[in-house]
């Protein structure tokens, strides 16, 4: 008996996480000590602050953020695309306290880009006031590719996948 095997393209996906923890947020772009799974698509180097497109899969991709810290400041951060902030992307952080006590507070984002070959993906953290710094195992970045279906006007309108993702 023959089996059919129909091999299908992945998904470009990264996810990095900062196991260590211990940045302190000052206005320069994160980085990641851990490479938790990544696709041929992607550059990422441990410890690096930028990930870099490899292959030209032009779409658009989902970038999902998240970070936890702890300290008696305000801070945000901002998706850079090239070196270029994405206006819209921006999330703000502060600290939950309970009398004197400094807790620590969580921040999530999720923002859609268009990337295209070589153009790389930072994240940057600005202090507004205070001091802050993040907590090991919560700093993580995700980027993944968005498949999106087409009009193809050559087959009378049949719907078809772009950027190569077929069902």
């Amino acid at each position: 008996m023959t089996r059919k095997r129909n091999l299908r393209a992945g998904i470009p996906y990264l996810f990095v996480r900062d196991e260590g923890g211990g940045q302190t947020i000052d206005g320069s772009f994160l980085t990641w000590d851990t490479v938790v799974t990544k696709t041929t698509n992607f550059i990422y180097p441990e410890d690096a602050n930028k990930v870099r497109m490899r292959i030209n899969t032009a779409g658009y991709y989902e970038v999902t953020f998240n970070i936890s810290l702890s300290g008696n400041g305000n801070a945000y951060f901002d998706i850079y695309v090239n070196g270029v902030a994405q206006t819209g992307s921006r999330v703000y952080c502060g600290p939950v306290t309970s009398g004197q006590d400094y807790w620590y507070d969580s921040c999530s984002l999720k923002f859609t880009v268009f990337l295209q070959n070589e153009d790389y993906v930072q994240i940057k953290g600005t202090m507004l006031t205070g001091t802050g710094e993040t907590i090991a195992n919560t700093s993580r970045l995700s980027i993944k590719y968005v498949p999106m279906h087409g009009w193809d006007n050559e087959k009378g309108g049949v719907k078809r996948r772009i950027g190569g993702i077929e069902d």
